[in-house]
């Protein structure tokens, strides 16, 4: 807690709860910006269903969001306009490689910052988040056609307090920044293959 309050110049609201590893609907560590103060909170990983206009979309849509569906003509959320920005840290983040029935986790994150904040936006009052997601650089490619908006901290002020533009603070999308690793680690279970037999 004390480096995240060091990082991102936030204070605790509450009694944020960090989990290592997370899946959508489950608590994340945010950091949200509420007259002129910083806060760390804990929301749930996904906006609800009454933010959007399909209120059939799944949990798993629920917890990502494009920078297309922002667009007031979009119509994909029911108001973009009640959203305020977030950064959801992490250390880094996975994707299911391989073929399906013997699919692996592929962690990748950042060199030099071991905790990062992802753009997303979340509702007020703490009714959820959803992270942003921005087409993939050439090594996350490797793995999928998009990947996190991960922000360097000199970002993180444009980001909060809305001055940044989502192209403005898309800095950290370069190859050389990111390492992508396969540790034979099962999607499902985390469990290493060898082990299983």
């Amino acid at each position: 807690m004390s480096e995240m309050q060091t990082l991102f110049g936030a204070e605790p609201s509450g009694k944020p709860t960090w989990e290592p590893l997370i899946w959508p609907g489950e608590p994340v560590v945010t950091i949200t910006e509420r007259d002129g103060r910083r806060l760390i909170d804990t929301q749930a990983w996904g906006l609800p269903a009454s933010a959007f206009g399909d209120r059939d979309r799944s949990r798993a849509h629920r917890a990502i969001l494009f920078p297309r569906e922002l667009r007031a003509d979009a119509g994909a959320l029911v108001d973009p306009g009640e959203l305020e920005r977030c950064l959801i840290v992490l250390e880094s983040f996975a994707y299911p490689a391989g073929p399906t029935g013997q699919r692996t986790r592929a962690w990748a994150g950042l060199w030099e910052q071991p905790l990062v904040g992802w753009a997303g936006f979340c509702r007020p009052g703490g009714e959820g988040c959803a992270r942003l997601l921005v087409l993939a650089n050439s090594l996350i490619g490797r793995v999928s056609r998009h990947m996190p908006l991960l922000l360097h901290p000199d970002g993180y002020d444009a980001w909060l307090d809305g001055s940044g533009t989502i192209l403005s603070v898309a800095t950290s999308t370069e190859e050389a920044d990111f390492y992508l690793e396969h540790p034979d680690e099962r999607w499902s279970t985390g469990a290493s293959i060898d082990d299983e037999g």
